[in-house]
């Protein structure tokens, strides 16, 4: 797996910024993100800041991890009350009427266009 440098670096060039420009978005020195980029390790508030920027899990940027969003910390998008509650509904179902319904949103999607 990759160290932290690696892993600050390569997210940098992903996003085509230079230290210059990481630095400046971050309220940081250029010569702190160099130092970063060749083997020093970040401490305090920094770790925040760089998975906030660049969207990725402390782990995937630690290089402990090669997951860049664990499945607890993705943004979800919430659901309305009505979807809620039908989406309640659904546990009572087996397969086969889910995949009823399934074809039933199908076909109301079709009548819409």
């Amino acid at each position: 797996m990759a160290t932290f440098a690696e892993r600050l670096k390569g997210l940098r060039i992903e996003k085509e910024l230079s230290i210059e420009q990481l630095a400046n978005a971050l309220g940081t020195a250029k010569s702190t993100i160099s130092r970063y980029e060749n083997g020093r390790e970040p401490k305090g508030d920094i770790l925040r800041l760089l998975t906030e920027y660049f969207d990725v899990s402390l782990d995937y940027l630690m290089g402990t991890s090669d997951t860049r969003h664990p499945a607890s910390t993705t943004k979800q998008k919430k659901l309305s009350p009505k979807i809620e509650t039908i989406a309640a509904h659904l546990d009572d179902l087996d397969d086969e009427q889910i995949d009823e319904v399934n074809n039933f949103i199908g076909y109301l999607k079709s009548r819409k266009k």
